[in-house]
């Protein structure tokens, strides 16, 4: 502001003289150089703070710049440097991070151990050590942060902490410094102004979770909240690789008890503060226990990563990789422990669980080793399981056996009385022995990683050591447990499905399971029946597709590595004969063009009677109905009588005028294109001012993200989700046909991914891109489960309807399943020209494996619903 005063005069009064005019000169000059000098600094702090690295931690999922559609990796190792800043604003430069300690023992959320019991913290209480003037020292533990009033200057801006070691503060109260603990001399009443030497934690309030004897059987009482923060272990892994811009440090000491800097300096302190008598007096005292406080001023850091293939990279630059912020279902990790997706246990094959070795992201496939069947204890890692290459949608991640790096596990009790060993070494021990020493710290850890086909903990006693993956116990599994049991009436398909419909989905899953038991080979292998079922499916396009020109059977295929094993080769099992007899029967009656839905004769809209099959035939209220609501349903079946378009079939009950079944068509393009789709629809005693209720027939599978398998429909209109505008139910303006035209075209669509709740940012991004691909894929392959849901049982009142809408389309389902073998993209069957945003033109190696054991059983459902060229 003065430089603007003194232009100002300069213009307006012009007989100066030159003395005047030369003074005015040097003290502009004097301005502009502080201003250019004060900007210089800015400047230097802006670049400082600009070329701060993006951080990662241990277990982050990264892609690489330079192909962030490609495949993922997982950060399995940091290696980490920083700069330090000290209150005299001096700069230590090139600090290893494992250097580095905490300045307050625990903070809140850290989790701890204190015997059998694992608890997190909810507050930590400082123990304040003051300095006064004469010398005198006391303790302080604080519980109210104004017993301390602190006396400018501010050393530290923006301070992470109320207290910290060099503040000046005054005693607001003298009753609290005279109950405090004094180190040397005695409380004087004149003693009420010092500055703060030491901070640590004094007292630690813990809420406890659960104790590893209860969860070996051995329920005890909890320790009481408060605790003594000495009597507490806290379980951290990777502390090194957590620093970041502005956390406040202190540097570990070496055996000798010095500081370890590289340079050389035990402590730093500016002129000001060397002439400062009071902060002289405090580093003088304070100087001697080497615990000055640090600001990380920046830092540098490389990274190890697991790629998803396998191999691993070191010391690579954060700028070279980009975070990965949503994972897709079919992504996997070497090591990790996976569950073949099975639909059913039964003795004849149990789902088998297996670990990863390697993945090809880009086909989708995985090459797994077979460890044994699920929930076993016996593992074959000594027997050197053969590696075996699947799809990724014929996996899941294994529910129990999976754990995330830095996550808390126990160790399972049966595992305990298994072996009596030394608990100091990280080996197993008899309850006795642990319960009575200190072995109890080697039962909780921290998850480090997957490690030679096994899982590497360090334990709370800071011993590392491999178990295998039914040694442990993810606590937070644990604490689900009870949770989810309460939650499984409500959500799981049996309990939310009705009867018809479960027992339906009970006889699609035996069926499924017995077709897996006694395939087309009686011992044939997960890589080798997808090459029968492409031999077979070969001859099928062969048969039903020449008159549209299609590939050769020798063109159709697949990609070299999996070679077809000839049919001629193969011994089928005896009772697969007549089935494919049947299946060939059908190809060759399916000789004619093929047919849109709409050439059916079925109505679009129909009143029926019998509604007892109805999801909500049970709510009550009908009885009971305004002629209001009677007005505006009539109005709602004169809408959808007149202006239902293609593709939507709507019956309405003659004795129930608040029941409605409408069925939808799944649109090309989409990977839902030629299903069928069924919602039950309840109109409540208050409609229209509330939503209609709608529930989905789902055949207990989730193939899109507002579809559940219970059957409920997540959509803003309904008031299941949150929305604005148009997108929620108006009671002056919404119909019944909206809602329909919503499912039609905002959730069945031609990329349903990005229906997830906050996935609509990431449309046009590679990873939300990639993401969605592979999403699509999966739907199609569900969605051909669900036309075989619906072949074998229909909804009542479109019997008619399923049997001429797939006598229409199955060839033009069949054609599309050839082009996708062949490698379309799914929802782009005989497409060339389309290419996906991330570039992708083909459809993955691993789909096609999929589809290559689920096109027999489609083929086999038409055969079964007596879809043949009788029309």
């Amino acid at each position: 502001m003065d430089l603007f005063t003194i232009d100002s005069d300069s213009e307006s009064y012009t007989g100066t003289s030159d003395s005047e005019d030369q003074e005015c000169e040097f003290t502009y000059s004097d301005h502009a150089q502080n201003i250019l000098s004060s900007l210089d600094e800015s400047i230097g702090k802006i670049d400082n703070f600009l070329t701060f690295e993006r951080g990662f931690l241990h277990g982050d999922i990264v892609c690489p710049v330079s192909d962030p559609s490609g495949q993922l990796g997982r950060v399995v190792g940091v290696a980490m440097f920083v700069d330090l800043e000290t209150s005299s604003g001096d700069i230590i430069k090139d600090v290893n991070s494992k250097k580095l300690s905490r300045v307050r023992s625990f903070v809140s959320g850290d989790c701890v151990v204190m015997g059998p019991w694992i608890g997190r913290v909810i507050r930590a209480f400082d123990l304040v050590t003051l300095l006064f003037s004469d010398g005198a020292k006391c303790e302080i533990l604080l519980r109210d942060s104004d017993v301390l009033k602190p006396i400018p200057p501010v050393l530290f801006e923006d301070a992470p902490y109320f207290y910290y070691p060099g503040q000046r503060v005054r005693i607001v109260d003298p009753s609290v410094s005279k109950s405090a603990t004094w180190l040397c001399g005695s409380w004087r009443p004149s003693r009420d102004d010092g500055i703060v030497s030491h901070v640590d934690v004094g007292l630690v309030h813990v809420n406890w979770i659960t104790s590893v004897t209860n969860v070996w059987g051995d329920k005890s009482s909890s320790p009481p909240n408060i605790q003594d923060p000495k009597k507490l272990t806290l379980l951290s892994c990777f502390p090194y690789a957590n620093w970041q811009l502005g956390d406040w440090c202190a540097l570990m000491t070496d055996n000798n008890g010095c500081l370890w800097m590289d340079s050389g300096k035990s402590c730093i302190l500016s002129e000001d503060q060397k002439c400062d008598s009071h902060a002289h007096m405090y580093f003088e005292s304070y100087g001697s226990d080497c615990s000055q406080t640090f600001v990380v001023a920046k830092t540098k850091s490389t990274v190890d990563v697991l790629w998803q293939n396998g191999t691993v990279s070191l010391g690579l630059e954060p700028q070279a990789l980009l975070p990965v912020s949503t994972l897709g279902d079919h992504d996997f990790w070497p090591g990790q422990f996976v569950l073949e997706k099975l639909t059913v246990e039964d003795a004849a094959r149990c789902p088998r669980t297996a670990i990863v070795s390697d993945v090809d992201a880009l086909e989708r496939t995985v090459n797994v080793k077979w460890i044994g069947p699920a929930h076993s204890d016996i593992v074959s890692y000594g027997s050197d399981p053969a590696v075996e290459t699947v799809s990724v949608y014929e996996l899941v991640e294994h529910p129990d056996f999976s754990f995330c790096t830095g996550e808390v596990v126990i160790r399972s009790a049966m595992n305990i009385d298994k072996s009596e060993a030394d608990p100091t070494n990280g080996s197993l021990a008899s309850k006795e022995s642990l319960v009575t020493s200190s072995g109890l710290l080697s039962c909780t850890g921290n998850v480090l990683g997957y490690k030679d086909n096994g899982i590497e903990v360090q334990w709370a006693n800071g011993v590392i050591s491999k178990v295998q993956h039914f040694e442990i116990i993810g606590l937070d599994k644990l604490l689900d447990n009870s949770s989810v049991e309460s939650m499984n009436e409500e959500h799981t398909i049996g309990d939310s499905l009705d009867e018809a419909e479960q027992e339906e989905l009970n006889h699609e899953i035996a069926l499924e399971s017995t077709e897996d038991c006694t395939g087309s080979l009686c011992k044939a292998t997960a890589f080798l029946f997808p090459k029968t079922a492409f031999d077979f499916l070969t001859n099928v396009a062969a048969s039903l597709f020449g008159i549209h020109g299609s590939p050769s059977p020798s063109s159709v295929l697949v990609d070299p590595r999996y070679e077809i094993v000839k049919m001629a080769e193969m011994q089928p099992c005896a009772e697969e004969t007549p089935k494919e007899e049947q299946i060939v029967k059908f190809v060759a009656q399916i000789d004619k063009p093929i047919l849109s839905s709409e050439d059916a004769i079925s109505k679009r809209f129909d009143v029926v009677t019998d509604c007892l099959d109805h999801h909500f035939v049970k709510e009550n209220g009908h009885e009971s109905v305004t002629r209001g609501w009677l007005k505006k349903v009539r109005l709602e079946w004169n809408i959808l009588q007149n202006d239902l378009p293609d593709g939507i079939h709507v019956r309405v009950y003659e004795e129930r005028m608040d029941l409605l079944r409408a069925c939808i068509v799944g649109a090309p393009g989409t990977p839902y294109h030629d299903n069928l789709f069924f919602f039950d629809i309840f109109f409540p005693p208050d409609y229209p001012h509330e939503p209609p209720s709608v529930h989905y027939h789902s055949g207990g599978l989730r193939l899109n993200p507002n579809l559940y398998e219970s059957g409920k429909v997540c959509l803003s209109l309904l008031k299941t989700w949150t929305g604005t505008g148009n997108e929620v139910w108006n009671a002056e303006s919404s119909t019944v046909l909206q809602l329909l035209l919503s499912l039609q075209a905002l959730v069945l669509n031609e990329k349903p991914y990005f229906n997830e709740a906050g996935y609509d940012k990431f449309v046009g991004k590679a990873d939300g891109e990639k993401n969605s691909i592979t999403y699509n894929e999966n739907a199609f392959l569900l969605s051909c489960k669900s036309m075989m849901y619906v072949l074998r049982k229909p909804p009542k009142h479109f019997e008619t309807l399923v049997k001429e809408h797939f006598t229409c389309r199955a060839p033009h389902i069949l054609d599309a399943c050839e082009a996708y073998l062949g490698g379309d993209l799914v929802g782009h069957a005989h497409d060339k020209a389309y290419v996906a945003e991330d570039g992708n033109k083909n459809c993955s190696t691993g789909f096609k494996i999929m589809l290559g054991k689920l096109l027999p059983k489609l083929v086999t459902a038409f055969c079964e619903a007596g879809i043949t060229s009788d029309r």
